[in-house]
Order: structure tokens, then sequence, then C-alpha cells
């Protein structure tokens, strides 16, 4: 399975790193609405992949701080099931 967190946590890895990451050094216009430098984002993904937690301090991710945030939208599209799973879909329409 791809980016999920090893740990029993209710929170995967990658999500509870790159959210606390982006609240701490996030503070730029856009934060989610624009996207990462794709081999950044690729490279990111990789370690949490490879069940590294990765060093965010990096220049290559303080550079490019929307590849953090890129990575977190990544990882919601990729569920098997939404979010907001399929049986909530009418009380939004």
């Amino acid at each position: 399975a791809l980016l999920t967190s090893t740990t029993c946590s209710s929170v995967p890895q990658v999500l509870k790193s790159c959210t606390e990451f982006i609240e701490k050094h996030g503070i730029v216009d856009g934060i989610y609405r624009l996207s990462g430098i794709a081999s950044n984002i690729q490279k990111l993904r990789h370690e949490f992949d490879s069940e590294q937690i990765p060093d965010l301090t990096k220049d290559i991710y303080i550079q490019d701080i929307h590849c953090v945030g890129s990575l977190c939208k990544l990882y919601f599209r990729e569920l098997p099931n939404p979010l907001l799973t399929y049986q909530l879909y009418e009380k939004f329409s």
C-alpha cells in the first residue's frame, strides 16, 4: 500500500509529518493551491514509501514547500475510498 503508516496511529505518518511541517513553515500563499515540483514530490513520496520519515527541513523541501502540500493532496487522491465516503454523497448534493 502506497503512502501508508506502519504504526497503529489513527493518522498516517505521511499526513502527520506533512501537516506539522506546513503549519510550521507553510505561511505562503496557495500552499495547497499551487503544485510543487514533480521530481521533489516523487522523491518525498519515495522516502515515505520506503518507511522512512524524511527530514523535511532539507533545503530541497524548504525551497519547494509546495511539494509537501502536493504530497498531502496526492495521498488523499490515491485513497481506495474517498475521505467523504460514497454513502455521504447524497447529503452533499
